[in-house]
């Protein structure tokens, strides 16, 4: 669902990307890892049309983004940038309410997804808070809602009996899901201001998101949370694509001295993906 062609940028004389080529099929959760500076937030800032590549070509869904109008692809697309910062006194109902500004629905509808969301999230005592009086993990949580929120179909969330932190599409009376196949969410460092309890929550509701078809892409330096939930990881080195593919195949104790330049240690674990230490 997501095709990018030979990306290449510079900025000035420096080359941020290079001969980028990557293919992320429907309800596929890819990471990108790499070290400081070498274009992981270049390129997710690419997909997101922040950045216009100097050659190549992106393609979401079989159509390049410059085909698409802004309101459509804000249907199908949205990114979370690593720092949020909030001029206005925006409430925080205010933000999530910002992400449904596209969809043709009643507010009832709005109303009832917005306070599921924040439901799932643990968000929903922050509504009536100016969101610039809120802690760096509470607005990270607010801003991952509010991308949630632009991307869901109306009505599409119910919690999972006896689990807190799951988000599943409501059926119809013909017992059909609705999907999320062709939907891509990118973040940038999601995790980083969260603490343990809410990194975990999150992650576990962004994977059951990618079981019903909505695609991620996500950079974080936090590999050992990521890895258990990815289905396929890219490493980003020097602004080039070194390795992408299955979680067992790219993280090879070879592959990551390459890209940090450092030879780790991988403790082998029971779900099968290796736990990365020095």
């Amino acid at each position: 669902m997501l095709n990018l062609y030979n990306i290449a940028l510079n900025h000035g004389e420096n080359t941020l990307l290079e001969g980028v080529n990557i293919q992320l099929d429907a309800g596929s959760f890819c990471t990108i890892i790499g070290e400081n500076g070498c274009g992981k937030s270049t390129l997710l800032r690419c997909i997101a049309g922040l950045h216009a590549p100097l050659t190549g070509a992106i393609m979401l869904n079989e159509r390049t983004l410059g085909d698409w109008q802004v309101k459509s692809l804000a249907k199908v697309r949205a990114f979370v940038n690593q720092h949020n910062q909030v001029q206005f006194a925006f409430l925080t109902e205010e933000i999530l309410q910002l992400g449904r500004i596209n969809q043709t629905e009643t507010l009832a509808q709005s109303t009832a997804l917005i306070c599921q969301v924040a439901e799932q999230l643990s968000i929903a005592h922050l509504f009536g808070r100016d969101v610039r009086t809120l802690s760096g993990g509470e607005r990270q949580r607010v801003f991952i809602a509010k991308a949630l929120v632009q991307l869901l179909p109306a009505t599409s969330i119910e919690t999972t009996e006896g689990a807190s932190t799951h988000v599943q599409n409501k059926r119809h009376g013909d017992g059909a899901k609705k999907r999320l196949d062709g939907k891509l969410l990118l973040l940038d460092e999601p995790t980083s201001a969260l603490d343990f309890r809410f990194q975990k929550a999150m992650m576990d509701v962004i994977k059951t998101l990618c079981q019903q078809g909505l695609s991620v892409m996500c950079v974080s330096h936090d590999i050992n949370l990521v890895l258990p939930y990815a289905s396929e990881v890219i490493l980003l080195a020097n602004g080039r694509c070194l390795a992408q593919g299955r979680v067992a195949d790219v993280i090879t104790a070879t592959n990551l001295q390459q890209c940090f330049g450092v030879m780790p240690k991988l403790i082998p674990q029971p779900d099968g993906v290796p736990y990365i230490t020095h």
